[in-house]
């Protein structure tokens, strides 16, 4: 299980950086502009999120993984949270899902309705998935867990959706 885990993270850490690498390039020279030999460096400051986006971001996560809480409640904490409630009312029916809770470590804002998360999956208390890296999505005035970051878990799980 564990060594399966390992693998699932890699891959998925694998594609999450190819496909950040594809989008930094332009391949059109055509409309380039003429090169000059000064250098401009720029030495941007990390972004940070300010204290009601962290806080809300953080509750979020703790109430949308904490497995006491209804299908219906979470639901409405997940992007597309109304395709994932059938999958949500049957993780409610299993007794392992009570005990699930997560810690968030980390915010970090990537657009102004775009965050990552920094978390760990927590199973009576015991972490079963640390330092994961999730994301969160500003819809309306409220942020929820992004709809990729529950389908990599599902996945993890060996489930599906068809909103994943």
């Amino acid at each position: 299980m564990r060594t399966s885990l390992l693998r699932t993270t890699a891959v998925c850490c694998s594609l999450v950086v190819a496909t950040a690498l594809a989008g930094c390039g332009s391949d059109d020279e055509s409309d380039a502009a003429p090169a000059t030999t000064a250098a401009v460096t720029t030495s941007a400051a990390p972004p940070t999120a300010d204290a009601a986006t962290v806080a809300a971001i953080t509750k979020t996560y703790t109430t949308f993984f904490d497995g006491s809480k209804s299908a219906t409640e979470r639901a409405a904490l997940v992007e597309s949270g109304d395709a994932f409630l059938a999958i949500l009312q049957a993780q409610s029916a299993t007794p392992a899902t009570s005990g699930t809770s997560v810690t968030v470590a980390s915010v970090t804002p990537t657009g102004a309705t775009t965050a990552d998360v920094g978390y760990t999956l927590l199973m009576g208390g015991n972490p079963v998935l640390p330092d994961q890296t999730g994301q969160a999505v500003k819809q309306g005035d409220t942020w929820k867990v992004a709809a990729a970051t529950f389908c990599a878990l599902l996945a993890i799980q060996g489930g599906t959706s068809t909103a994943c």
